[in-house]
């Protein structure tokens, strides 16, 4: 029932998470046999959010798209998530007792999945985005968060350092920054972390927007791609903001202007 469920309300970088909490959770839904993560699942029905807007940049528009079936971006949400997993659970073989850190951990379910029983787990986020976490999912054993931004380097002193060593994960967090706090950041790790290990994804460099990520298709599905953004886009029109609208014009350029296979004149 709609009183039940608790209202979230977050802007800016920090909505992003509700996104890729709903779109874990959808493809959790269709493709359980592949990736299946029930506490997004769960945390979905807690939530009283309307999905379809966003705060973030074209955030509504990508949850239109996966709404209509078509689910590329959250289908790589959901490859990240079990990369990571595979690389946790492979660290926290050798080392049982290890300590893991999710940086800019938003309201992923990871240690849910990985749980050995002895790990010590910190989720890391800015304090408007624990507070959220906590309202939704109360600290369990052996999980600690921290309510502190990546460049606070007190955070270093929160984790417990154990002769297992520490493995951190960052997803959808490094490529967000400038190259110079990506550096800063790294060598923070470097200098309180020596022995510890990171994995991360990163976004390639490119100046074709939207047009770049259409090209990266087959040919053969370039229309199709099109013609669901801009169906989700007219859907998203209707209930976004006008700060919100006033972003798409370039993108709206782009998308009506048909795209030739590569190599092709």
């Amino acid at each position: 029932m709609q009183h039940d469920k608790v209202k979230v309300e977050l802007s800016g970088v920090s909505a992003s998470m509700l996104r890729c909490l709903w779109g874990r959770a959808q493809l959790s839904k269709k493709y359980g046999s592949l990736f299946y993560d029930a506490k997004s699942i769960e945390l979905i029905e807690k939530i009283d959010y309307d999905f379809s807007v966003s705060d973030v940049p074209f955030g509504g528009i990508m949850s239109n798209i996966s709404r209509k079936g078509n689910l590329p971006e959250f289908g790589l949400f959901t490859l990240r998530a079990k990369q990571f997993d595979d690389k946790i659970r492979a660290y926290i073989a050798e080392r049982p007792h290890a300590s893991v850190i999710n940086l800019a951990a938003g309201l992923d379910a990871t240690f849910y999945r990985v749980d050995n029983g002895l790990i010590h787990w910190y989720d890391l986020d800015l304090p408007a985005v624990i507070d959220v976490r906590r309202q939704l999912l109360p600290e369990p054993d052996r999980v600690t968060y921290i309510a502190k931004s990546l460049f606070d380097p007190s955070w270093f002193e929160d984790v417990t350092y154990t002769e297992d060593g520490v493995f951190m994960i960052a997803g959808g967090v490094l490529h967000s920054l400038k190259e110079s706090q990506v550096r800063q950041f790294f060598s923070m790790l470097a200098d309180n972390f020596p022995d510890g290990e990171i994995v991360f994804d990163a976004a390639l460099r490119s100046d074709g927007g939207f047009r770049t990520w259409i090209d990266m298709f087959p040919p053969e599905q370039r229309e199709t791609m099109r013609a669901a953004w801009m169906e989700a886009l007219n859907d998203w029109w209707e209930k976004a903001p006008q700060n919100q609208k006033d972003k798409v014009n370039d993108m709206i350029a782009e998308l009506k202007t048909p795209t030739k296979p590569k190599g092709k004149e």
